[in-house]
Order: C-alpha cells, then sequence, then structure tokens
C-alpha cells in the first residue's frame, strides 16, 4: 500500500496546501485586478464629471497621483472618509449650509458595497465634496462682483488641490481643513458668536415685547418683565434681576447696552426705534451673522499689520495696528441709491488742499441742473469748466448753452479750486480701486451727528481727517499735526505719497464682535443683507459652476 497516496496524513496535507496556494494566487490575482480596476473606473467616471471649475481641479488632483484612488482601496473607504463626512455635516459652525454637501450621498456609499464602480464613485464623490467645500470655507459661495457690481472680493492665494493632498496626509482631516477658514481674530469671534445665539435659541429663544407707550426710566408697565426677559436672553441684563413691573436703574442700564450694540441713542427710551430692534427674530439675527462671515470670506487672507478700515453700515472708520484699534471716527458713506462699494485696496498717497475733478455722472445729474437755476453757480463756487472734445481748454462758462446740453451731448470737465466749498475739504486720501472713490475731509460739519449718514456719491468723508492723515504720515519726522493742518488749509494742492503703502478694506458689516467680545448690530441700510441672503439662495448646488458672470460697471464716485 502507498503510505503517501492521497489517503495518506502526509497526501491529506500536500492537497490542503496546494489549494491554499491556489486560492491565495486567485485571491492575490483577484486584488491586483481590483486595484488596477480602480484607476481605470476613476478615469472613466472623472471623463463624465460635469465640466466646471471642480472637474478640472479634480483632474489635477488625480493625475499627480496617477489616478490612485484617495479615500479607498479594494477592501473599502479609509476611516477619514468617515471624518470628512463629520465635517460638512458640522459646516453650520461657520455659517455655511450642510444641505449644500451630498452627506445622504456620502453615507450610502460608505454602506456594503465594494464594487471597482461602487469606489471609485465614493471616491470622486469625496474629492469633489472636499474641494467644494474647501472653496466654500476659504473663498465664500458666490462670486461677489457677479451678485452686484459694488461688491469685491480679494483675490484668493489658496492652492485647494494642494490642500485636498495636505489634508489627505496631514493624520487629522478636520484640523487641515479648518485652516482654510479666514484666519482673522474677528472672524473667529463673529463665530462664536454665531454658537451662541444658536444656543440661546436651541433653550427658547427670547420673548417679543408687546407694543405699547414709550417706556421710560422709573415707569410701570406689565411690559417691563417681558422686556427684562428679552434683554437677559441677549445678555445685555445679567440673570436675577427684579422681574417687578417698573422700568428700574439696572433694566434702564440694559438698554442702553442694548441701544449702543444697535447703533441707537442710548437714551434708555424703549420708542419705536428700539421695539423694532428688540423683536427682531432671533433666527434673522442668527442668518445675519452668518450673512457677515461670508463677507469676511471676501477679504485677503492677510488684511495688514497695520490698515484702515470702513463700515458702511455702521458709518465708522478705525485704524487697526497689531490687531489692537488705535483710532475710530465717525463717518458718511455712500447714499443709498450710489453706496459705498465693498473692496480691499491699498493708501498709497494723499493730496493737501484737492482740486476736485468733478465726476461725469454729478456733473450730469447735480451740477448741471444747479447751472441752469443760477449762472453764477460755477463762479461762486471755484468751478472752472474744461472743453474737451479736442484739445483740453478751458472755455469761459457764459458761453456755454447750459439749457441745450444733455446727459448725452456733455463733453464738458469740471474742476473745483480748492477752498471752503471743495467738498473734499483739506485732504484726500488716495487707493487704486475700480470705483473711483477716496477718504476725503468735508466742509460739511453738521451731518457727523445724523444717526443715519449715507449721504455721499460713494466716497468716505470723515470727520477726523487731519488725525488719519497725521496717523498716515507718521513714518515722516517731517509731519506734524500742526505741518497737516497747514497743508489742508493752503489754495494749491500739495501730492504726498506714502511708502510703504497701507492696506484699506472698505466693508460691510451689519453685524460683528468688538475687540471686548461685545455683538453689535446695525441695519441693513443697503439692502445688502436681503441680496447676499437671495444669491446665496439661488446658487449652484454641489458639482454646478457657482456664479461667475462678469460684473458690470460701477458707478464713478467722488464727494
Amino acid at each position: 500500500m502507498n503510505r503517501d497516496g492521497p489517503q495518506s496524513p502526509a497526501g491529506t496535507a500536500l492537497l490542503a496546501r496546494t489549494v491554499l496556494l491556489v486560492v491565495a494566487a486567485l485571491l492575490t490575482g483577484h486584488r491586483a485586478a481590483a486595484a488596477q480596476a480602480l484607476p481605470d473606473r476613476l478615469r472613466e467616471r472623472l471623463s463624465a464629471e460635469p465640466r466646471d471649475p471642480l472637474r478640472l481641479l479634480l483632474e489635477r488632483f488625480y493625475a499627480e497621483r496617477a489616478y490612485r484612488p484617495a479615500w479607498v482601496s479594494d477592501s473599502g473607504p479609509s476611516p477619514v472618509a468617515g471624518e470628512l463626512l463629520g465635517v460638512i455635516e458640522a459646516a453650520g459652525a461657520d455659517g455655511l449650509d450642510p444641505n449644500d454637501y451630498p452627506h445622504a450621498a456620502i453615507r450610502a456609499l460608505l454602506g456594503p458595497g465594494r464594487a471597482p464602480d461602487t469606489l471609485a464613485r465614493l471616491d470622486l464623490l469625496l474629492s469633489r465634496t472636499l474641494l467644494a467645500y474647501g472653496s466654500d470655507l476659504s473663498r465664500g459661495r458666490i462670486d461677489p462682483a457677479a451678485a452686484d457690481s459694488a461688491w469685491t472680493a480679494a483675490p484668493r492665494p489658496v492652492d485647494l488641490v494642494g490642500a485636498l493632498a495636505t489634508a489627505l496626509d496631514s493624520g487629522s482631516l478636520a484640523e487641515a481643513l479648518a485652516r482654510l477658514a479666514p484666519p482673522h481674530p474677528r472672524y473667529g469671534m463673529l463665530r462664536r458668536a454665531l454658537q451662541r445665539y444658536r444656543d440661546v435659541a436651541a433653550h427658547g429663544g427670547w420673548p417679543t415685547v408687546p407694543a405699547g407707550p414709550e417706556l421710560v426710566p422709573d415707569a410701570r408697565d406689565a411690559r417691563v418683565a417681558v422686556l427684562r426677559a428679552r434683554l437677559v436672553g441677549d445678555a445685555d441684563l445679567a440673570p436675577g434681576e427684579d422681574t417687578g413691573e417698573v422700568y428700574d436703574a439696572a433694566a434702564a442700564q440694559a438698554v442702553r447696552r442694548f441701544q449702543t450694540r444697535h447703533g441707537l441713542e442710548p437714551d434708555a427710551v424703549v420708542g419705536a426705534a428700539t421695539l423694532a430692534a428688540l423683536n427682531v427674530p432671533l433666527e434673522a439675527r442668527i442668518r445675519q451673522i452668518e450673512l457677515n462671515l461670508e463677507r469676511w470670506r471676501w477679504l485677503p487672507r492677510w488684511v495688514g499689520g497695520r490698515y484702515v478700515m470702513v463700515n458702511s453700515a455702521a458709518f465708522t472708520l478705525e485704524v487697526v495696528d497689531s490687531a489692537r484699534q488705535v483710532m475710530t471716527m465717525r463717518a458718511i458713506v455712500g447714499r443709498p441709491d450710489w453706496p459705498t462699494p465693498i473692496v480691499s485696496a491699498q493708501i498709497t498717497g494723499l493730496i493737501f488742499s484737492p482740486v476736485w475733478n468733478i465726476p461725469r455722472a454729478i456733473a450730469v445729474e447735480e451740477v448741471l441742473t444747479l447751472v441752469r437755476k443760477d449762472s453764477l453757480y460755477l463762479e461762486r463756487h471755484g468751478i472752472t469748466v474744461f472743453d474737451s472734445t479736442r484739445a483740453v481748454r478751458q472755455v469761459d462758462p457764459r458761453t456755454v448753452d447750459w439749457a441745450a446740453i444733455t446727459g448725452d451731448s456733455f463733453s464738458l470737465e469740471l474742476k473745483q479750486a480748492p477752498g471752503g466749498d471743495n467738498p473734499l475739504g483739506g485732504v484726500k486720501i488716495v487707493f487704486g480701486s475700480r470705483f473711483n472713490i477716496c477718504i476725503h475731509d468735508t466742509p460739511v460739519r453738521s451731518l457727523f451727528d445724523k444717526r443715519v449718514r449715507t449721504f455721499s456719491h460713494g466716497c468716505i468723508r470723515i470727520d477726523r481727517a487731519a488725525d488719519l492723515a497725521t496717523y498716515l504720515l507718521q513714518d515722516s519726522v517731517r509731519w506734524t499735526g500742526d505741518s497737516v493742518r497747514a497743508r489742508m488749509t493752503r489754495s494749491a494742492e500739495e501730492v504726498v505719497a506714502l511708502s510703504p503703502p497701507i492696506p484699506v478694506h472698505l466693508t460691510y458689516w451689519t453685524a460683528w464682535v468688538d475687540d471686548d467680545g461685545t455683538v453689535e448690530f446695525r441695519d441693513d441700510v443697503y439692502g445688502w443683507d436681503a441680496k447676499l441672503a437671495a444669491g446665496l439662495r439661488s446658487r449652484a448646488r454641489l458639482g454646478r459652476p457657482r456664479i461667475t458672470a462678469p460684473p458690470g460697471r460701477p458707478r464713478p464716485g467722488a464727494g
């Protein structure tokens, strides 16, 4: 009998080893085929992706890695895929909408199913989602200039493909993606304010104060208890204060704080304007914060160590140096029909005792009417007339048939000499932008006492122009407050270059957080919150292009 035959123990072991080797070879071949199938399926699926900006980024990303999958292997998705799902489901913390990202589709593909086509679909979807989320978080969700010609976003030097690769290799995808958000401290403060207001909403929100007669300090009214609850809800009044019907000193002080935070006269009188602000729904305040977080994404990632910032919604200008506010002043900004734009630029110089080159639009729409009514208007205001049809030459305004001139035929240039009537005042601060606007002094001081200061043609008039000019020129020993003021009263222009230039940011914050942590709100005087909200509602969903229509030409401003 053959003891080494198939029925022997040795034969059985040999047969088992052979079977194992065959199975291992088959499995190895299957895995190799599957591993090769994934890049092939990625190529096929990528060629069928929508032709949008994200596809271009996806093609670059996968080409750089020879079409190897980034999130999956032949055995299934990696843990980092689940981490991305958690990030996009928490996108609301930055004021983004989690529903803009396909978390349900991702969750479904993370389930059972390991076919190469399924894995390729999941890999591409995860990469596309990360790129879209990274773009939204770092650059904003819409092209501002396409939504409104007065809105501008700073160039964004964020390499999204590099950010995707870095995030995947970082060991903490969530931390890597968080670094794409605006790095400004005030963005982080506003982000935390958003969470606080959402926490208030989760605990029942705040009550509506009933209408009625004005509430003044020491008055007795049943509505005072509701008023106190409303002030506690917004952290203007500490909880546990008296709940009686007397409008006492503690409640009055809390109302003053509330009024100050909302740009109202801090008189402690609960009149119509204060009552309206108190009764803005909490959901509307949350949405207001979300919209302002979106605007932060339009600023440069580096705003400057020393910079000037104008807030058109609050009618203020501030100077920040080393993350500390060193100067603030009242400002007059553009009319609602001629708004101050959103733009970042560089202050390159100052012009003392400036000549006002009156923009054509202002000359046609305003000055022409005044001249028709008063033939001596130009002479009294020191305005010189030039004809620019051929060579520019000065003309006698008495020889011009003003009644015959129309907007289409207007070919004159008007220049106003320095002096008390010149709307640019004693100094003009120059920065380059396509909007033809500036920051300047003004001879009309009474308008600074108005609560709503929307009176200009887009430029920013400031009430402490000499102080700002002195600060901007502080690096030169030649310039002091006295020398600046002397230059502002001369009869001839003097141009002073600023080196190095200083960044200036014209913004529109209707919600922000002060350096001391105070949350501030302002009215939407231009209707731009509503317009931005509408633009976000109509934006293309994931996988579709962002709004990229070319902006219209803005109206020129100067005054």
